[in-house]
């Protein structure tokens, strides 16, 4: 029993290590972007817009990086994602509006970081990209019945049932590479809270998505690391 366990132990402090590795592949990218937008800006002039996407660059790589814990609280998530939009809504030259909101009390609960770009990014680059009308992401935290459960909503193209489906297991047909950075958030939820937590989805074609986060509330980083598993005796 003791060498099962030490076997799962490893085998899923592995899968956390590459899931992690994936996950950190995706700024390179976004860093780069971001700075081609920032000297296009500064070539026509636009200091204000420079300066404020320059702080938020800042901000939003101090929260990624978070002194190496991959432990934060849901209130550094949500102004990770902030800073994000923030930067995103420069580069899409405004074509969407966001609107963040949360409860008092879930401010202060821990979460494993990084959850809320990749979906974020989807909704962008999938769903409000391609709109003729202004889009609008609309994210949400709170407390239900002692989980946290944020819901990230656009008013994008929908996605089909199938789509849906395929999304978290590998078989979605999207473009893009849509669906790997999804996956990636509902694997690392799984494994640091249990696998009954994790994403939800809502969507119609036209109408727009829905995905839910739930994950237990939990202060303290030892309760949240007892949920893996446990470390072996």
């Amino acid at each position: 029993r003791q060498l099962m366990d030490q076997i799962i132990y490893e085998q899923e402090t592995k899968r956390k290590g590459e899931l992690e590795v994936l996950q950190s592949q995706i700024n390179p990218h976004f860093l780069y972007n971001t700075l081609n937008s920032v000297i296009r800006l500064a070539e026509r002039g636009k200091t204000e817009e420079v300066v404020t996407m320059i702080q938020s660059l800042s901000k939003f790589f101090r929260i990624s990086l978070s002194k190496g814990k991959n432990i934060i609280t849901v209130q550094e998530e949500l102004d990770h994602i902030r800073h994000y939009l923030v930067i995103q809504s420069f580069r899409f030259k405004n074509k969407f509006r966001f609107d963040i909101s949360a409860d008092e009390e879930v401010l202060n609960y821990q979460t494993i970081k990084l959850i809320l770009q990749p979906i974020v990014e989807n909704a962008l680059y999938h769903g409000i990209e391609m709109m003729p009308d202004e889009g609008l992401i609309c994210i949400r935290a709170e407390l239900k019945e002692g989980n946290v459960v944020i819901s990230i909503s656009d008013n994008g193209l929908g996605m089909s049932n199938e789509t849906l489906q395929g999304i978290l297991t590998g078989g979605s047909k999207s473009g893009g590479g849509s669906g790997v950075g999804v996956r990636n958030v509902n694997e690392r939820i799984g494994l640091y809270f249990g696998r009954e937590y994790g994403l939800s989805f809502e969507s119609e074609i036209e109408e727009g998505t829905t995905v839910t986060i739930t994950f237990p509330a939990l202060l303290n980083q030892e309760n949240l690391i007892d949920k893996d598993g446990g470390t072996p005796e």
